[in-house]
């Protein structure tokens, strides 16, 4: 498992995780996490959690992960793991342990694989949640406004008739039920603000027309 640490990719020590994972309240799982500044703000809010922040670009997460590793005083948090992978192949380290798995504005292949149910991509979220463990995943359906990004034009929009008619069988063969699919409201949107949610907002996050996903982990 590559692990950054401060400006260095460095492999962590067998266990490193599920020993830190087994000592904590509960450990958060934040799924394509950029620039990790929301697994950041979560890791400091809540210092007996573990929070796992997991993107296959690392660079990215350089920043984050440097004023992490100060102490805490100095705006450190101990508790923040960067792991260098893609969901579709996220290190066996990491299976089983998430309390809660998050997806804020997925982009990219994450986005392509929760939109379409694809059997990688769900399923590579469901091997990092334990039986129960939730799935919250926050899609902007601005994206699919004209100008419609080139990423996203084959892909169908996601509403609460095609997440319930569509997606939700899709999910159950890859171990998630399907709880809710609803709407946003302005209140929430404002506490999910993070880079990308503003970069897909057009700095804007209620106009994003934030979409909230969310489903359980069944028992394998």
């Amino acid at each position: 498992m590559q692990v950054l640490r401060g400006k260095t990719l460095v492999a962590a020590e067998p266990g490193l995780v599920a020993g830190r994972a087994a000592a904590a309240a509960r450990v958060i799982v934040d799924v394509g996490t950029g620039d990790a500044r929301t697994a950041y703000r979560i890791a400091r809010g809540h210092p007996d959690w573990l929070v796992v922040g997991l993107d296959p670009a690392w660079q990215r997460m350089v920043d984050t992960a440097v004023r992490s590793a100060r102490k805490p005083a100095r705006g450190g948090a101990g508790n923040l793991v960067l792991v260098n992978a893609s969901v579709e192949s996220a290190p066996a380290g990491l299976h089983g342990l998430a309390h809660e798995v998050l997806a804020l504005m997925p982009w990219g292949r994450l986005l392509r694989g929760i939109v379409l149910g694809e059997a990688d991509v769900c399923g590579g979220l469901r091997a990092l949640a334990r039986d129960g463990a939730s799935l919250d995943v926050t899609i902007g359906t601005s994206i699919w406004r004209d100008p419609v990004p080139l990423e996203v034009r084959d892909l169908p929009e996601l509403t609460e008739g095609y997440a319930r008619d569509v997606l939700a069988g899709r999910l159950a063969t890859a171990g998630w039920r399907l709880d809710e699919v609803r709407r946003v409201s302005p209140a929430e949107a404002e506490q999910m603000r993070s880079s990308w949610a503003r970069r897909l907002g057009d700095g804007d996050v209620d106009r994003a027309g934030l979409m909230l996903l969310q489903a359980t982990a069944m028992p394998n």
